[in-house]
């Protein structure tokens, strides 16, 4: 089971999960825009889409995107389309000079004093179940709609099942590991990301980064319309 191509997959996983695209980019938003806690509730999100998309792939939805081309066209518009709002949105925000709200950061322990915490940091608590709901459905929603990863599953991990292999149990352990590797990497990096945020906590800091990091979701938005 873990042999050479195992190796191999492992990687070019790696490679592939560090690299800056799309997921990391919304995770910077949420993590700027909204605070820790909420990019790592996006990181949750992003590897429940990315397990989904391994099931589906295990279950032969790879035959649909053989068989009916236009359909990966379609969702690489909705995952532009949806790129370009958080984009949009973020930018928007910015230039209006809305504080960046603190999502569920501010919850827990003393009331008054999470209120008045995020006060100082320019950050408004927003949130409870709801809250949180919305920044794991961020994550779901960009990496079901994000066709490199889409096609990583359904075309590139069963390319290192071999026909000798016993396929769900190797399908299982490649796509554990992606995950686990998402999983791992993403963690720190919103941890970090809303470490950094919340020492930069200044109204006007936190205003244009959130600015930058909304451009950065419509290049990607662009950048994936156009390829």
């Amino acid at each position: 089971m873990f042999d050479a191509r195992y190796v191999a997959f492992a990687t070019i996983s790696a490679l592939l999960v560090v690299s800056p695209g799309a997921t990391m980019a919304v995770v910077l938003e949420a993590a700027v825009g909204e605070g820790r806690k909420a990019a790592l509730y996006t990181v949750i999100g992003v590897n429940i889409a990315n397990s989904s998309l391994a099931l589906a792939s295990a279950l032969g939805m790879s035959f649909v995107f053989h068989q009916w081309p236009w359909t990966l066209q379609f969702v690489k518009g909705g995952g532009a389309a949806y790129l370009t709002y958080l984009g949009v949105r973020g930018i928007w925000r910015a230039i209006r000079g809305d504080a960046p709200r603190s999502g569920p950061d501010a919850q827990g322990g003393d009331a008054p004093a999470a209120a008045g915490a995020a006060s100082r940091s320019g950050r408004l608590p927003v949130g409870g179940a709801t809250g949180r709901r919305g920044f794991v459905l961020r994550g779901i929603l960009t990496n079901l709609l994000n066709p490199p990863v889409i096609l990583f599953y359904m075309t590139f991990l069963p390319q290192f099942i071999g026909p000798q292999d016993p396929f769900f149990a190797r399908f299982v352990v490649l796509a554990a590991t992606h995950v686990s590797m998402s999983l791992v990497w993403l963690t720190i990096y919103a941890a970090a990301l809303g470490a950094l945020a919340d020492r930069m906590a200044r109204p006007f800091v936190l205003r244009s980064l959130e600015g930058l990091t909304g451009a950065l979701l419509v290049g990607f938005g662009v950048r994936l319309l156009l390829r």
